[in-house]
């Protein structure tokens, strides 16, 4: 399955593999390639997973890429200082992607969208 999403004016894929259908999976759950302009998200997990918590793991792992995209296409990527890049900080990211639903649904409550 894919979907294409614009990312600041230029088309990214998304794509749902499994870990055998791609080895960069092999050590994540998704990754951003800002080069082919591809977003991956893995499909495999164990069969303690039900349905739901998959769905919405998967959600949280695609805001995390997103951000990542969000980040490169803006430059900021490599204008944030490569040795201790914030762009590029898997924490930072991660804070931009959780963060991000909660700030949107305060400026929707607040109508200054």
């Amino acid at each position: 399955m894919k979907k294409e999403v614009n990312i600041l004016e230029t088309k990214y894929i998304i794509y749902y593999n499994s870990r055998k259908e791609d080895n960069a999976l092999e050590t994540k759950d998704g990754y951003t390639d800002n080069y082919s302009k591809k977003i991956v998200i893995n499909t495999t997990f164990s069969e303690d997973w039900d349905v739901q918590d998959i769905d919405i793991y998967q959600k949280k792992v695609l805001r995390h890429e997103i951000v990542h995209a969000y980040l490169y296409e803006s430059g900021l990527d490599c204008n944030s200082n490569k040795s201790y890049s914030w762009a590029d900080n898997e924490e930072m990211v991660d804070w931009f992607a959780i963060q991000g639903p909660k700030i949107y649904k305060t400026y929707k409550e607040l109508g200054i969208l």
